[in-house]
C-alpha cells in the first residue's frame, strides 16, 4: 500500500521591526548567525512539547550531517486524546484498542539550510498521510526568536512550486481533486454509498510516449492567481489541482492550486525508499531534500 509522503519548503528571513528589507543571516550578522540560533533552538526542543488542547506533541531528534551549514533530523510528532481500534490489515481481526491516553508518534523529516552569504534560509518539512506539525514548529520558533531578540522578527514564507519549476517544464499529467459539493442531493451517491464517504479524483494524462499536456507556465495561466475558489474541468468544479512535472532532474507530483494542504506540496512517495515500518528511510529523504533545496535556491536567489 502506497502512502502519500510530501515535502513543503519555506523561505526564512530576519528583519528589524519596522523595516521591510531582510538582513544578512550568516556569521557576524545582527542579531546573530541564524545557524547558531537554529542549532540552539533544535537542541532545546528535544523534549516533548505538548500543544495542550490540540492533543499534539512534538520534539526534535537531530542527526549528524555532512552538509555545510545544515541542521536536519526527525521531528517526532504525536497525537493523543481519542480512542480507536487497531485491526490486522489482512485478517481484519481486532488486535488492540487504543485508549485516549495513548500517544501515537510518527517520524517526520526536517532540514534547515542557512547559506553564509544570503539574506534567507531554506527549510523543508515532511508530511505523512496528510499529517504535519509545521504550524506548531513555525509558531514556536518565531515566538522564541522574538523573545531572544525583541527588536527583530523571524518570518516564514511558503515557497511556491514556480520557484522550483521552469516555465517551460513539460507537464505529463494533471489531477483534479476535491470536487465541489453537489447541489442536487440525488447526485450525492455512487454505488449506494454517500459521496461524502468517498475520496475520488480525475486525472488527465498524455497518452503517447514522450507526449505532454503542455508546459508548466501554460498550466499556471489557467489557474486562479490567489489559490482560492474552484477550478472547472468538464463541467465540474474542483478545489485543488496537482501536476506531474519535472523538478530538477526528476519528475514529481506537485500541488499547484488549492486552498487546503495540497498547494505547494511536493509528493515524493515514489522517489523514496521505505523500510519495514512503512516510513521512508532517512537516507532517501535526505537525498530528495538536498536535491530540491538546490533547485529552490537556484530559482529564488536572484
Amino acid at each position: 500500500m502506497s502512502f502519500a509522503i510530501g515535502l513543503r519548503f519555506y523561505r526564512i528571513a530576519v528583519r528589524k521591526k519596522g523595516q521591510k528589507e531582510p538582513l544578512d543571516i550568516g556569521p557576524g550578522s545582527n542579531p546573530c548567525d541564524l545557524l547558531d540560533y537554529i542549532e540552539d533552538f533544535v537542541a532545546r526542543k528535544t523534549e516533548p512539547t505538548d500543544e495542550g488542547d490540540a492533543f499534539r506533541t512534538w520534539f526534535f531528534e537531530p542527526r549528524d550531517t555532512n552538509s555545510i551549514r545544515t541542521v536536519h533530523g526527525y521531528i517526532s510528532y504525536g497525537t493523543h486524546g481519542f480512542e480507536s481500534k487497531f485491526k490486522d490489515v489482512k485478517t481484519k481481526k481486532p488486535k488492540y484498542q487504543r485508549q485516549s491516553t495513548d500517544l501515537e508518534e510518527i517520524p517526520l523529516y526536517f532540514q534547515f539550510w542557512v547559506p553564509s552569504d544570503a539574506k534567507y534560509a531554506l527549510v523543508a518539512f515532511q508530511s505523512f498521510q496528510g499529517r504535519s506539525c509545521v504550524s506548531f514548529v513555525q509558531g514556536a520558533i518565531t515566538s522564541d526568536f522574538q523573545k531572544r531578540h525583541p527588536d527583530y522578527l523571524l518570518t516564514f514564507r511558503v515557497l511556491a512550486p514556480s520557484n522550483a519549476v521552469s516555465d517551460v517544464a513539460p507537464v505529463k499529467a494533471v489531477t483534479f481533486l476535491k470536487p465541489k459539493e453537489f447541489s442536487d442531493r440525488a447526485d450525492r451517491s455512487w454505488l449506494g454509498k454517500k459521496i461524502e464517504e468517498l475520496s475520488y479524483e480525475v486525472t488527465v494524462r498524455a497518452r503517447k510516449r514522450g507526449a505532454i499536456i503542455g508546459t508548466f507556465k501554460e498550466l499556471e495561466k489557467l489557474l486562479p492567481a490567489n489559490g482560492s475558489g474552484f477550478v472547472e474541468f468538464e463541467g465540474a468544479a474542483y478545489e485543488s489541482v496537482r501536476a506531474d512535472v519535472k523538478i530538477g532532474k526528476k519528475r514529481r507530483v506537485i500541488g499547484v492550486f488549492g486552498s487546503g494542504g495540497d498547494a505547494g506540496l511536493i509528493d515524493i512517495t515514489e522517489n523514496v525508499k521505505k523500510d519495514k515500518s512503512g516510513h521512508p528511510t532517512f537516507e532517501s529523504l535526505t537525498a530528495e531534500v538536498d536535491s530540491l533545496m538546490e533547485t529552490f535556491f537556484d530559482g529564488i536567489k536572484t
